[in-house]
C-alpha cells in the first residue's frame, strides 16, 4: 500500500476494524464488504488485531452513525449524502441506500484506490479532492441530482483530528456559507484534546507505517462549539462510551464519570444550520 502515505493510511484502520468485528458471532455491525475488501489488500493488517478498544470504539461509532444517517433519510424529503473522507467506508452498500444521492470525497489517492472497489453510479459520484479545496463544493451544486431544494447530510467521520484547529474552523466556515440556502445537517467525530495530544499512544494509529498525528480535539463542547460559525448549532453530543457498555470491559464505568468519558474516548456530534430569519 505504499501509494498511501500519511493522513491517507488510517482509512486502513476502519476497514479492518469492521472486518474483525463482522468475525463476531454477536458483532456491533456486519460488514462482509468489508472484509471482502481487505482480504485483497497487500497490507499487513495483523499488526491491528490485537487492539480491542480500536475495534469497539470503530464498531460503535459505525453503528451509532448509521442509526444517525437512517434517521436523517427517514425524515428528508429531497436527501442528499456528502461522505467527506469516504476512504473505503461501505456504508451506503451496507445500510442498502443505493436509491439515495450520494456524493463520496476523499484526495485524489484515496479516490484511485476506491474505484478498485467501489463503481460510481447516476447516484453515486466520487471527487477527487481535499475537504479544504473549497471547489468540492461547487462540484456538488452542479452535480445534476443537486437541487436548491436538497436536504443535505455532511458526514465527517475519522477525519477532523488529523487537521489544525484553523483548518477544522475554516472548514465549518465555508461549509455553513456554500449551503446557507439549504436544510443542512452534519454528523462528524471528534477525539479529545488529551487524545490530539497524545497520539504516539494510540493502538493503531501510532502503528501506522507514515505515522500521521492528530491535532484537533475539544475536552469540552463548549470548546468545540466556539470554532463554528453562528449559522451552525450543535444539536447532540454522543460519547462512544454511551453504548455497548459491556464490550468495553472495565472502561465501561467511565460513562458515569462526564470529566473522563469525554477526555478518553471519541464524540460523534449533530450539527445542524440554524433556520435564517425572515
Amino acid at each position: 500500500m505504499k501509494q498511501l502515505q500519511g493522513i491517507p493510511e488510517s482509512l486502513l484502520i476502519p476497514l479492518a476494524a469492521r472486518s474483525y468485528e463482522t468475525e463476531r458471532s454477536r458483532g456491533i455491525i456486519k460488514d462482509p464488504l468489508s472484509q471482502k475488501i481487505m482480504a485483497s489488500l497487500d497490507y499487513d493488517f495483523d499488526k491491528f488485531s490485537g487492539s480491542w478498544m480500536t475495534q469497539v470504539g470503530i464498531s460503535v461509532r459505525t453503528w451509532l452513525i448509521d442509526q444517525l444517517v437512517r434517521r436523517f433519510i427517514q425524515q428528508a424529503r429531497r436527501p442528499l449524502i456528502i461522505n467527506i473522507g469516504c476512504g473505503l467506508d461501505t456504508r451506503r452498500q451496507r445500510l442498502n441506500l443505493e436509491d439515495v444521492p450520494w456524493l463520496d470525497l476523499d484526495v485524489p489517492e484515496v479516490i484511485l484506490l476506491r474505484k478498485q472497489f467501489f463503481r460510481e453510479t447516476e447516484l453515486n459520484r466520487f471527487i477527487a479532492k481535499s475537504m479544504l479545496d473549497e471547489t468540492w463544493m461547487d462540484d456538488v451544486m452542479t452535480w445534476s441530482l443537486y437541487s436548491e431544494k436538497s436536504e443535505i447530510l455532511i458526514i465527517v467521520e475519522g477525519v477532523l483530528m488529523y487537521f489544525e484547529r484553523g483548518e477544522v474552523q475554516q472548514f465549518f466556515n465555508f461549509v455553513s456559507r456554500k449551503f446557507n440556502q439549504h436544510q443542512l445537517q452534519m454528523i462528524v467525530e471528534c477525539c479529545s484534546q488529551l487524545m490530539a495530544d497524545h497520539t504516539h499512544y494510540h493502538p493503531t494509529v501510532s502503528r501506522l507505517d507514515s505515522k500521521p498525528t492528530f491535532k484537533f480535539g475539544y475536552n469540552r463542547l463548549p470548546d468545540f462549539v466556539k470554532i463554528l460559525p453562528q449559522t451552525l448549532r450543535v444539536t447532540s453530543e454522543h460519547s462512544l462510551f454511551d453504548y455497548y457498555s459491556h464490550r468495553w470491559k472495565g472502561l465501561g464505568v467511565l460513562r458515569w464519570i462526564p470529566y473522563l468519558k469525554y477526555r478518553l474516548n471519541n464524540k460523534i456530534v449533530v450539527i445542524r444550520q440554524r433556520e435564517r430569519e425572515i
